[in-house]
């Protein structure tokens, strides 16, 4: 057992809350397949009902199920800060959740994440069309092309999902709000709630339990295991390393707003 007042990273000198308990190892799988199992009944028992029973477009559905799951995640992030009995100010909050400053090595180490992200997950781009022809490991049916392997070569212009999108600025704002929640909400859950507990439990070790645990908390996008499993685990490393949230924030948020450029693109054509 680590005692909660004295551990410390190895480089950045941020005291831990008293309040702060271990994560154990059965905790951290709990809180992570629970949002997990959320968004994979979202979309593949609730999305599906919707467009083949309804015939609600598949772009709609999927932002509703997306954005909808998020925000549970994100509303949850804010309970458990509660439920810890942390005070209800900005201070204390960006201090559990470890939402630092950004200094010029948090700046470096930043970069260092983006470039070796980009270049594992389109070096690995091949092992999504390799999971994807399993069993198992399979997108449905009723997925778009953009959502399959190699989805990004798929887009037709002038359309996202089989919807189109000329004049339709709605769309760009929803995605938005859903973009908000998806970055803060899971940033908050993993990095803000769980890393500081699983240092306690895991020591140096944590960013490798924990990189691993957020790959498969994408068992939806379950092709693309491998791809992200490398960005993960340097992602969790260097939050871990220099004990700062904003990294892991700017780092998803900028990842996950390439969507959001193809969608302005085609609403404008």
């Amino acid at each position: 057992m680590i005692n909660t007042k004295t551990y410390q990273s190895s480089e950045v000198d941020t005291p831990t809350s008293s309040l702060l308990k271990p994560m154990h190892l059965w905790q951290s799988i709990l809180l992570t397949m629970a949002p997990a199992m959320l968004l994979y009944v979202f979309y593949y028992f609730m999305m599906p009902g919707l467009v083949e029973t309804n015939g609600y477009p598949f772009l709609v559905v999927y932002l509703i199920a997306w954005g909808g799951g998020e925000m549970l995640i994100f509303l949850a992030s804010l309970v458990v800060y509660k439920m810890e009995g942390n005070p209800s100010t900005w201070k204390a909050f960006t201090s559990r959740y470890r939402l630092h400053k950004m200094h010029r090595k948090d700046w470096a180490w930043f970069a260092s994440l983006f470039i070796f992200s980009t270049l594992t997950y389109f070096g690995l781009t091949f092992t999504a069309e390799w999971l994807g022809s399993m069993p198992g490991f399979a997108p449905p049916d009723f997925f778009p092309a953009e959502l399959t392997p190699g989805g990004a070569g798929k887009v037709i212009p002038g359309e996202f999902m089989g919807f189109p999108l000329n004049g339709m600025w709605w769309v760009l704002l929803v995605y938005f709000l859903g973009w908000f929640f998806n970055i803060f909400g899971e940033e908050f859950w993993f990095r803000g709630y769980m890393l500081p507990r699983q240092e306690l439990t895991h020591e140096r070790y944590a960013w490798i339990v924990h990189g691993i645990l957020f790959t498969l908390f994408h068992i939806f996008w379950k092709w693309n295991l491998l791809v992200l499993l490398p960005g993960s685990l340097f992602m969790a490393y260097v939050v871990q390393r220099r004990q700062n949230t904003w990294i892991s924030i700017l780092w998803h948020g900028i990842i996950n707003f390439t969507p959001m450029l193809v969608l302005l693109q085609a609403i404008m054509e």
